[in-house]
């Protein structure tokens, strides 16, 4: 319980930071912009499967390979808008310390592409990890970086890495033993996954319940047919939009604030004093706990 008390907090810091500087609102304006854009890119798809082929089996069949393209598209531009509060959250985090930030000469999407291609290639990497750790033990270590690909995202915008340089960054802080916190401490990543999951199936629900109430695909005629389509599809992406808003935002956030921190331990130890690689202040914030009062009891 302490794990989700904590990423309760850190998910409220976050909200208070995205009140008090409009600029953190930016990257959940892009996303819901490009996200209504896939919506009604792929609802026209829909619309002409539906005409031309019904609900035969190969319409059937293309009518669920769209929707799965749909809901990849959306996961991925989520990641995708990550970069940007990566980079939003990492300046005004310094900058409410009074310190200058580091997006000076850096660009929120310069590597979009790159994080579409993790985005395609992370599966196939934990895919490997689990065949590896079941039939080939003694690769397994080979894949320890993995157990921080979670700062795939910070490490890509903050230091301008492409993806290899980006896995190559990781390896090399794993190797070095400079993660010094469990990112599970703070539940912000299980409780994100779990927010986005239910609204995904919130929005399946709903939007087909919508989708029948509207019209029964068997007797009705084309025209509700496609307004059926239409509403289902519509609702199910805006719901789906919401838990993606709220997944990829408060973990971007997170994954920035660990990196700043392995940062600080790294140049701290560069330095030859350990002592001067305290957490980020939000973090800081995060973890404190209240001492009970003597006068109290």
């Amino acid at each position: 319980m302490q794990h989700l008390k904590y990423a309760f907090r850190f998910i409220n810091a976050c909200f208070a930071l995205t009140l008090k500087h409009r600029r953190l609102r930016s990257p959940l304006f892009h996303l819901w912009m490009g996200g209504m854009a896939l919506i009604i890119l792929w609802l026209v798809a829909l619309l002409i499967v539906v005409a031309f082929f019904g609900t035969r089996p190969l319409g059937l069949v293309l009518i669920g390979v769209l929707i799965s393209l749909l809901l990849f598209c959306l996961l991925a531009w989520g990641e995708i808008t990550a970069l940007e509060t990566c980079l939003i959250f990492d300046d005004l985090t310094w900058m409410d310390q009074g310190l200058p930030g580091s997006s000076q000469g850096k660009q929120d999407y310069a590597r979009w592409y790159e994080v579409l291609l993790w985005v395609f290639l992370q599966p196939g990497f934990w895919i490997i990890r689990l065949f590896n750790q079941a039939f080939r033990p003694q690769h397994v270590e080979k894949s320890d970086w993995l157990s921080a690909a979670y700062l795939m995202l910070p490490i890509m915008t903050l230091e301008s890495f492409r993806l290899r340089e980006a896995i190559d960054r990781i390896k090399q802080l794993v190797a070095n033993r400079l993660i010094r916190f469990r990112h599970d401490l703070v539940a912000v990543r299980p409780l994100s996954t779990v927010v986005q999951g239910l609204f995904i199936l919130l929005g399946a629900g709903v939007g087909l319940w919508v989708g029948l109430k509207i019209a029964d695909f068997k007797t009705a005629r084309l025209l509700s047919r496609l307004i059926a389509v239409a509403v289902g599809t519509l609702i199910a992406g805006v719901l789906t939009l919401l838990g993606t808003s709220f997944s990829s935002f408060n973990r971007a956030c997170y994954y920035t604030t660990l990196y700043q921190w392995i940062l600080s331990v790294e140049n701290a130890r560069m330095m030859g004093d350990p002592s001067h690689s305290p957490p980020p202040e939000i973090l800081s914030q995060v973890m404190k706990t209240r001492r009970p009062n003597p006068k109290e009891k």
